[in-house]
Parts: C-alpha cells; sequence; structure tokens
C-alpha cells in the first residue's frame, strides 16, 4: 500500500510540474528532441480550444509565431521535413479539426510527390496523439526534453517575437492565378488531390490562402509551378512573400528557416493581407 501511494504521490508531483512549466511557456514548447515530436507537439497544441487560423506547412510555417506569444487566434501546425498535404489529408478525412481561415504554405507542397505515407500522418490517426490532443500533460509538448530544446533554440535563434511590428517590405497582394502550365503526372496528380481536397474545405466555409514564404524558389521548379497551379484550378489566392522582397529583408538561420523576427514579421504580413482581402 505504501508503495502505490508514494507512486501516486511522484505521479502527482510530475503532473504538477508538467503544468506549472507549460504555464510558464503559454501551453506550448518550441522544439523537441526530434523533428517528429516537434512536429506532433505543434499540431496537438494547435488544434486545440478551436483557432480561428491555422498555419499548414513545413518546418518553415514551424518557425512562424502563434497565438501562444500574442498573434490572437493563430495556431501552427507546421510539420518538420513534411508540407501541408500532411494536414490538409488529415482534415479532409476528419481526422483533425479545421478552422475558418487556413493558411497553406506553398513551398513544399511538392514533397508530397514522394508517395509515402509520413510517420506523422500515421502518428495523428493513433489513440496516444488524440489523448495528447485532450490532455497537454500527456502531449508531446510537455516532454521534459522538449522543454530542454526549446531553450536550446531561443538560445541560438533568439527568441520569438510578437504581433507588434514591422511587415516585411513588400506591397504584394493574395492573387488567383491565371495561367495553367503542363506538369509531370505524378505532380499533375498531386495538384488535382489537393484541388480536391480544398474543393471539400470550401464547401465546409473554410476561407483557403497559400503563401510562399521566404526564401525564394526557381519559378521554373515544381517549388513554385505546382501552388502556382493549385490557386488556378482551385481558385484560391496566393500571396507570394518573396517577389521583389528586397535583398537582406529577410534574415535566415541556416538558408531556409527565417529567424525570429523574420518570421514573424512574415506572419504580421500574411495576416495583413487577410485583412484587406
Amino acid at each position: 500500500m505504501s508503495y502505490i501511494l508514494t507512486f501516486l504521490l511522484i505521479l502527482v508531483a510530475c503532473f504538477g510540474t508538467q503544468t506549472l512549466a507549460l504555464h510558464s511557456v503559454g501551453g506550448k514548447t518550441n522544439k523537441s528532441e526530434s523533428n517528429f515530436f516537434s512536429s506532433v507537439a505543434r499540431i496537438q497544441t494547435g488544434v486545440r480550444n478551436q483557432p480561428e487560423i491555422m498555419l499548414l506547412g513545413s518546418s518553415m510555417t514551424g518557425r512562424l509565431p502563434d497565438r501562444t506569444i500574442g498573434f490572437d487566434g493563430v495556431t501552427n501546425l507546421g510539420c518538420d521535413g513534411g508540407s501541408a498535404v500532411d494536414t490538409l489529408r488529415a482534415m479532409d478525412q476528419g481526422v483533425l479539426p479545421i478552422a475558418p481561415v487556413m493558411i497553406i504554405e506553398a513551398n513544399t507542397l511538392y514533397r508530397a510527390l514522394d508517395g509515402q505515407t509520413s510517420e506523422i500522418s500515421k502518428a495523428i490517426r493513433s489513440p496516444w496523439f488524440k489523448m495528447g490532443t485532450h490532455v497537454p500533460q500527456l502531449g508531446a509538448t510537455a516532454r521534459p526534453a522538449a522543454f530542454a530544446y526549446s531553450k536550446l533554440l531561443a538560445a541560438k535563434i533568439g527568441p520569438i517575437e510578437g504581433a507588434e511590428g514591422p511587415l516585411l517590405p513588400i506591397s504584394n497582394v493574395p492573387v488567383i492565378q491565371t495561367s495553367a502550365s503542363e506538369l509531370p503526372v505524378e505532380a499533375d496528380a498531386l495538384v488535382r488531390e489537393i484541388e480536391s481536397i480544398v474543393n471539400r474545405l470550401q464547401t465546409r466555409g473554410v476561407q483557403l490562402i497559400l503563401v510562399m514564404i521566404p526564401p525564394a524558389a526557381e519559378a521554373d521548379s515544381l517549388e513554385t509551378r505546382i501552388p502556382t497551379e493549385v490557386s488556378y484550378r482551385a481558385q484560391i489566392p496566393l500571396l507570394d512573400l518573396t517577389a521583389s522582397l528586397p535583398r537582406d529583408a529577410v534574415r535566415l538561420t541556416d538558408g531556409v528557416h527565417m529567424d525570429p523576427p523574420s518570421a514573424a514579421a512574415a506572419l504580421r504580413s500574411i495576416l495583413s493581407a487577410l485583412r484587406t482581402k
């Protein structure tokens, strides 16, 4: 009996410590010991409490801030090493909830061309994922390693910035693309799949916008051509944050991911574009 009582007391103490720790970081850590757990944590926390705006994408989107630091109603579902297709498919199938507005990172849609079911896609369909979604202390964001790695990341790239601050120095607005292009067979099939998902989400009242975030891609690459074609076929606007962006207006930490000031400016620009649509 004493053993069971001691075990229960330790368990309660652990849960209490996790609860206090999560509260101190706004209910969400920003990085774990692997891309997998970082992504799971992001999605578990991102789908809670009926957000108004969801950010879907890869780790590039994962660097954008959210409601935990002042961007009210905005949650981040970026999948490290994946793309927005992972979460779009899950939402289309009813595995994940939807939001009134969904911002789709355009840069990495092409990654779904590999035809493989990602580990994230498998994870979000599992019972333990659902448990962690409803009980934060059991979720990936409350892993002890997540607190440690989040501090290490902040020390490396700097603290995440909030809703107040400058926009990116661009004048671009979301535009529905008006010209089609011929794509390879696999890419065309992916575009048709995304178009079908987008159409079904629109019938459920979802507003969608594609966003090309820095850094820029080659105009003739599938990274650019696939989202352009999705915009044209599905008739959803594309906001290109890389077009006419002055040199050195955005700083990258590793050649791919924006640093915190640039990521915050990018999100402010996206939200500003939504308000002026």
